[in-house]
């Protein structure tokens, strides 16, 4: 068996996983990443600037800066702009996964490419024919280049589902507030100051933004748009007409989480309603087979036995 083919394979894979790798290690500690960890937390104090950020990294990382960020630029000429605009948005939402951006997420979709490819060839050296080598790096190639951006799309629909859980308690929490007498503002802070979560990440970056300068429409309007949530854009929007129409804030609030209540209500209702259906494949295909074996098993035994 021809052994050099699979040390191609797993040099080259070595070689690119290596350089995502330092890519993403070193884009962790950037002044970027760094300011926009503290701003969710809100430890970043307003006179603090981008070069104390910068001093801040390790000295190895700053020599190394210019060729990463070369790298960077060519690995994002790999990405469309929408593409990469998309995943930007996907990973601020989801928290940036061990500090990706759209440049890492785009070296980890090479090497997991370059990793199963090898693999595949590997296999299809053992199966021993040229169309199997073919197939194999065909699908090893396809599944690693889509597997991390299949991963990244699960992430963002476990964190969608976790803010719908906790949206109509937070939405109370805000609402209480107001009602006793606080802004939208500080009834956020609140919000924030008493919980924790996804949700309260968002809300702090968003008020950060606003006592930078930044309207409150703006800054609301982009955070409801980056969870890509339905029920949290239409709060937004609703809280921003309240606000231009002079309706109380904190009754729309209340009124919009007593809605999210009834239609998570009526969803586990339906859900309910088609475990049945669920049920029902496994329960004919599994558990009836195995009774009509029981039940008529000794009968034919008796029949084939009478028979002879």
């Amino acid at each position: 068996m021809n052994l050099v083919p699979i040390l191609v394979g797993i040099v080259a894979a070595a070689g690119v996983w290596l350089l995502a790798a330092g890519i993403v290690a070193a884009r962790a500690g950037d002044a970027t990443m760094l300011a926009r960890q503290r701003l969710a937390r809100q430890d970043i104090g307003l006179g603090q600037s981008a070069a104390a950020l910068e001093l801040e990294k390790p000295f190895l990382e700053r020599l190394l800066a210019p060729g990463r960020r070369w790298l960077e630029r060519q690995l994002n000429r790999l990405t469309p702009t929408a593409q990469a605009a998309n995943f930007r948005r996907q990973l601020d939402f989801v928290g940036a996964p061990f500090g990706l951006d759209p440049a890492g997420l785009q070296a980890l979709r090479i090497t997991a490419a370059a990793g199963l490819g090898a693999l595949g060839v590997a296999l299809g050296v053992l199966i021993g024919t040229p169309f199997a080598i073919g197939i194999a790096l065909l699908i090893g190639v396809a599944i690693g280049f889509y597997m991390p951006v299949l991963w990244l799309d699960q992430l963002v629909r476990q964190r969608r589902a976790e803010l719908e859980a906790v949206l109509p308690n937070a939405l109370d929490v805000v609402a209480i507030s107001m009602e006793a007498g606080l802004g939208l503002d500080r009834a956020l802070e609140q919000l924030v100051r008493h919980q924790e979560g996804p949700l309260t990440l968002l809300v702090a970056r968003a008020l950060r933004e606003i006592e930078l300068g930044r309207p409150r429409a703006d800054a609301l309007e982009e955070m409801a748009a980056a969870t890509g949530v339905e029920d949290f854009t239409s709060l937004v929007k609703g809280i921003l007409h309240a606000e231009r129409t002079g309706v109380p804030i904190a009754r729309t609030i209340a009124a919009h989480s007593a809605q999210m209540r009834v239609k998570r209500r009526l969803k586990i209702r339906t859900e309910a309603a088609r475990a049945s259906l669920k049920i029902l494949l496994p329960t004919v295909g599994c558990v009836f087979p195995t009774l009509w074996l029981i039940l008529l098993g000794p009968a034919i035994i008796v029949a084939l036995s009478l028979g002879h």
